[in-house]
Formats: structure tokens, C-alpha cells, sequence
């Protein structure tokens, strides 16, 4: 199935804003909790956030490389898709890792020392800043170059 509708040509655009919410939600989480005398639920919050954000991160990586073969792609924003590529590539491999330290925090210890909940809220800023710049890419191919909106332009025969 390469079309769902006309306003949704593929599953990369459905998708891909929610783990855009659920990560920035996780980090406000655990900046929250850094303000916190007993941060653990608020922990035990930002890492569920964090799991369900990096799988459907994962998942929104799939389906927008699925997507880039049958989507109008104009030749100036090749270097944008390999660039937004490579960038979400980092994404997903970054916050799979913080997710994985997440779990392997709570799992090993009980409640999170101050210094744990300061670690983890440092490496969700972190990734912030990779995933904005790669939101900011893909931002870039749709407003900029018409990726994935544009058809292509016919000439008149």
C-alpha cells in the first residue's frame, strides 16, 4: 500500500510527529523531576515515555525510508533526504541507547539518586538537540521542497 488518502500518502506522515511529542514530553518529565525532592515517579513516567518514543521513532524512521522511493523528490532536495536521513539514522540509534541506560537504571536500582536523575535529564537534552535538528530537515524537504506534497509538475505537450 503506497497511498492511505490523498491527505495522507503514506505512513511516514502519520507517524511521524508522535515521537516528536512523547521525547520532548520525557525530557519535561525529567526536568520536572530534577526539581523534585522524590523524582522516582516522575522517573518511572519519563522512561515509559521514553521506551514508547523510541519505538515509535523507530518506526517512523522505517516507514519515512519506505516512503522516500514513491514520494516526489525534486533533485536540489537529495542532499536534504540523505542529510535527514543520516541525521534520524543518529536519532534512533541515540535514544535507543539512553532508553536502554534508562531501563537498565530502574531495573538495577530502586528510587534514583540526584545524581542519576541529572545524567538522564542532561542525556534527554542531548537528544533534543538531535532530534530537532533532524525534525528541522524534514521540516525543510516538506515547506521548502514540496517532499511528499508536490506533485511533480507536467509540462503542457
Amino acid at each position: 500500500m503506497t497511498e492511505l488518502a490523498d491527505w495522507a500518502p503514506n505512513l511516514h506522515a502519520l507517524i511521524v510527529h508522535l515521537p516528536i511529542g512523547l521525547l520532548v514530553t520525557a525530557v519535561v518529565a525529567d526536568l520536572v523531576a530534577m526539581l523534585r525532592r522524590d523524582p522516582s515517579a516522575l522517573v518511572t513516567v519519563s522512561t515509559g515515555l521514553y521506551l514508547v518514543g523510541t519505538v515509535t521513532l523507530v518506526t517512523a524512521y522505517l516507514t519515512g525510508r519506505n516512503a522516500a522511493p514513491v514520494v516526489f523528490t525534486p533533485g536540489m532536495a537529495q542532499s536534504v533526504v540523505v542529510q535527514h536521513w543520516d541525521r534520524a539514522l543518529w536519532c534512533v540509534w541515540y535514544f535507543a541507547l539512553v532508553t536502554t541506560g534508562r531501563v537498565w537504571v530502574r531495573l538495577a536500582g530502586g528510587a534514583p539518586r540526584r545524581i542519576v536523575t541529572l545524567a538522564l535529564g542532561s542525556a534527554g537534552l542531548a537528544g533534543l538537540i538531535l532530534l530537532t535538528q533532524t525534525a528541522e530537515l524534514g521540516a525543510r524537504l516538506v515547506y521548502e521542497h514540496g517532499v511528499g506534497v508536490a506533485a511533480p509538475v507536467l509540462p503542457d505537450p
